[in-house]
């Protein structure tokens, strides 16, 4: 499986962002496949849930969800 960490990344809005970074490592990685993601807790953590729940409706899904400790891994499929 996959691995995108994206604990060293912006929290702010902008190129390095965790959606736009999870946008890149699919275009660069292809769909089709199950990943995991490591997110910080706190503001990391909810973009990576927001960017799921809007590309819900293209096939994006969380398939689990750990909490350890200062991060949080998601198991996620990207169509």
């Amino acid at each position: 499986m996959k691995v995108l960490d994206l604990r060293e990344s912006d929290t702010k809005c902008g190129s390095s962002s965790p959606a736009l970074k999870i946008m890149n490592f699919w275009l660069s990685e292809g769909g089709n496949q199950e990943v995991q993601i490591i997110a910080l807790k706190g503001v990391q953590a909810d973009q990576v849930e927001m960017w799921a729940e809007v590309m819900k409706e293209r096939g994006v899904k969380i398939l689990d969800k750990n909490d350890e400790g200062d991060k949080i891994v998601y198991k996620v499929y990207l169509p």
